[in-house]
């Protein structure tokens, strides 16, 4: 086994993603309430800050497989094990921390979050079910796959129409717009609905990758039918909860305020095809 690779214990993390807005929060809340371990360096959004020092950038699409495997060694380390750092990967954090990559993450996010990886492996976590929440993990699918082979993936999607008018389009100004779509990548309604629609496919296109171990999630249904939804959820990810836990969490979701905001802006400026494809996937805000 090569030296850095992920142990079998090890390989199958929960990891929850899905553009910025759409409702991850949520899902990672309801489930670290169910007894999953989301450990690590955690912001606010419950966002893991160590995941995304390591692997939130572009150039992680430009890394070896060798150097992935090694970064995916450095994160599982500290979320499961605490070992000390080998000296020889010592640089690989030093460059991670090294460049601002948006107001979300910049260099003093970064080199707090480089100094709680160095420090903060003192509690290793062996909990059978480990997870982490990071957005932007979508776009990393395929070679989160290759670290971690029985690795299960919750995509979360809000209506794309809703998302088109989102406050948060970070994902589409600072990181991935111009690698999914051609063309103008402003972050117009427009622009924001056509990422959308171009992450959503790609998704559909991992079921080929993962088969069953991915779940979209829509997240409107979830609001609205929260316990048959979360049914659903537990059973994919092979979750048991006593029924009072699982009827206080079910009972604390409803749809959010924003829900059907597109309603109160001209949609004339989305393109046509965008829409069809919202409202064939079965998001109707």
């Amino acid at each position: 086994m090569p030296r850095y690779a992920i142990s079998a214990e090890d390989s199958s993390p929960i990891v929850i993603g899905g553009i910025g807005g759409s409702g991850t929060r949520l899902i990672a809340r309801i489930l670290r309430d169910q007894g999953v371990a989301f450990s690590g360096d955690l912001n606010g959004a419950l966002d893991n800050l160590w995941f995304s020092l390591l692997f939130v950038r572009r150039t992680i699409l430009l890394k070896s497989h060798d150097e992935i495997q090694r970064l995916a060694w450095l994160f599982t380390n500290a979320m499961r094990k605490g070992l000390p750092i080998p000296p020889e990967l010592g640089s690989l954090l030093d460059e991670a921390a090294r460049y601002d990559r948006g107001p979300a993450l910049d260099v003093t996010v970064l080199q707090q979050s480089l100094a709680s990886i160095l420090v903060g492996q003192s509690s290793p976590n062996s909990s059978r079910f480990w997870a982490w929440k990071q957005p932007n993990s979508h776009i990393m699918v395929p070679m989160l796959q290759r670290c971690f082979p029985a690795m299960k993936y919750i995509y979360v999607a809000r209506s794309g129409l809703d998302m088109a008018f989102s406050g948060n389009q970070n994902q589409l100004r600072y990181f991935w717009g111009d690698l999914l779509l051609e063309g103008d990548i402003s972050p117009s309604p427009r622009n924001a609905l056509r990422y959308w629609v171009a992450c959503h496919k790609r998704m559909l296109e991992h079921r080929a990758l993962l088969g069953d171990r991915l779940y979209i999630l829509n997240y409107d249904l979830f609001c609205e039918e929260p316990m048959v939804q979360l049914a659903l959820l537990n059973e994919f990810l092979g979750l048991e909860v006593s029924n009072d836990k699982f009827n206080l969490l079910a009972g604390e979701v409803s749809p959010p305020t924003s829900k059907g905001r597109h309603k109160r802006f001209d949609c004339d400026q989305l393109r046509p095809d965008d829409v069809e494809f919202v409202n064939a996937m079965g998001y109707f805000a």
